[in-house]
C-alpha cells in the first residue's frame, strides 16, 4: 500500500532591521487561519542571528493539501501586510518530506529555474556541484527536488553543513563561484539564501507521526501562561485604564471597555509570545514518542499541576502581604 508523502510549505523572507516583532504578528495571524484547515499538521518560524532572515515551515499531510492552502493565502491576501516589511521577494517552495541528516545545523536553499531543454545539463552540473561540496569540511548532505507539475516550476536544492561557519566557507569558495558562473547561460534565475532553520527541521514530523497535540494539553498551556498575565493586569493595567475611561464615560462602559483592552493585551502576549515559548519548552509533553506517551503525559500533567499551584500561591501570598494591591492606582 502506497503512503502519501507529507509536504512542507517553506517560505524564506528578507526583513529590514528591527522588523521581526511586526513580522511575527503577521505570521501569527496567518497561523491562526491555519487552525482547522484540512491536512494541516504544524508550523514553525525561525530567524537568523541578526533577525533579518526568516524561514517559515508549514507542514501538511500531502502536496494537494499544501497547494490548496496556498490558494487560500493568495485568495484572502493574507500576506498583503508583509509587502511593507520585506526587502526582497519571498521565496516559497513546496517540498516533499523525506528523511534528512540529523547532525546538520546550517543549511541553504537554492531555487533554480532552468531554461527549457537544459534539464539534462542541469542534473550533470548539479552532480559536479555536489562533488565539490563534499570536499569541504563540515559537509553533511544535499537534497535536490525536481520541478513538480502544477506545484513548483523550479529545481530546489537544500545543502546542509554541520555549522554556519562551514556553510559560509562553501558559499564563499572560489569553486562554488566558478560553478555558479558556468550555469548562467543555462538558467533563467538562480536564488540562494541561507536558511534560518536546521536542515532536518524542514521535514521533521512530531514523535507521534505528525499528529497535532491533544486539545486539552494546548488548553492547559494556555491556562498556565494566561493566569499570571491576567493577575498582573488586575494589579496594574486595569486599575490605570478604568479611571481614565471613567472620566469621559459611565462606569459600566469604563469597566467593559477596560476589560476588553485587558483581554486584547492578554491574548497578544500569550498568543504571540508565551504560548509558542511554553509549547517549545513542553514539546516533550505535547508530542511524545508513542512508546513514551503514557509516562510523559503523566509526568507533564503532574508538572502542570505543580506550576498551577505555584503561580496561585505566589499571587495569594503577594495579596496577603499587600492587601491594598488591587487598588493601588485607584483615585
Amino acid at each position: 500500500m502506497s503512503v502519501t508523502p507529507e509536504a512542507s510549505v517553506v517560505t524564506q523572507y528578507q526583513l529590514p532591521a528591527n522588523a521581526s516583532a511586526q513580522f511575527m504578528m503577521n505570521q501569527g495571524l496567518i497561523d491562526q487561519s491555519l487552525y482547522g484547515t484540512d491536512g494541516f499538521l504544524e508550523s514553525d518560524l525561525r530567524f537568523g542571528p541578526d533577525g533579518t532572515e526568516a524561514t517559515s515551515i508549514r507542514r501538511f499531510t500531502s502536496i494537494e493539501k499544501a497547494r490548496a492552502w496556498l490558494g487560500e493565502v493568495h485568495q484572502k491576501d493574507l500576506e498583503a501586510p508583509l509587502q511593507s516589511l520585506v526587502t526582497a521577494e519571498p521565496v516559497r517552495n513546496i517540498l516533499v518530506n523525506s528523511m534528512s541528516p540529523d547532525d546538520a545545523n546550517a543549511s541553504s536553499v537554492i531555487t533554480t529555474r532552468v531554461l527549457p531543454g537544459n534539464d539534462d545539463w542541469f542534473t550533470d552540473w548539479q552532480s559536479r556541484m555536489a562533488a565539490a561540496q563534499q570536499r569541504f569540511a563540515g559537509y553533511v548532505g544535499q537534497r535536490t527536488q525536481a520541478p513538480i507539475a502544477g506545484v513548483n516550476k523550479d529545481w530546489v536544492t537544500i545543502v546542509a553543513f554541520q555549522t554556519p561557519e562551514a556553510l559560509a566557507a562553501w558559499i564563499d569558495s572560489e569553486q562554488r563561484q566558478t560553478l555558479v558562473k558556468e550555469s548562467e547561460r543555462h538558467i533563467e534565475r538562480y536564488d540562494a539564501r541561507p536558511a534560518a532553520s536546521a536542515f532536518e527541521s524542514w521535514f521533521a514530523k512530531s514523535d507521534t507521526g505528525g499528529k497535532p497535540p491533544p486539545a486539552w494539553k494546548l488548553s492547559a498551556i494556555v491556562l498556565l501562561v494566561l493566569f499570571p498575565i491576567v493577575m498582573l493586569e488586575i494589579l496594574s493595567l486595569n486599575q490605570i485604564i478604568t479611571p481614565l475611561i471613567q472620566d469621559v464615560t459611565s462606569m459600566p462602559i469604563a469597566v467593559s471597555l477596560s476589560t476588553f483592552i485587558g483581554n486584547a493585551v492578554s491574548v497578544a502576549i500569550t498568543g504571540f509570545l508565551l504560548v509558542p515559548w511554553a509549547s517549545s519548552w513542553l514539546g516533550w509533553w505535547l508530542t511524545p514518542a508513542q512508546e513514551r506517551e503514557p509516562g510523559q503525559t503523566r509526568k507533564g500533567a503532574v508538572l502542570m499541576l505543580v506550576l498551577y499551584a505555584l503561580t496561585v500561591a505566589i499571587f495569594a501570598i503577594a495579596l496577603f502581604i499587600w492587601p491594598d494591591a488591587t487598588s493601588w492606582f485607584s483615585p
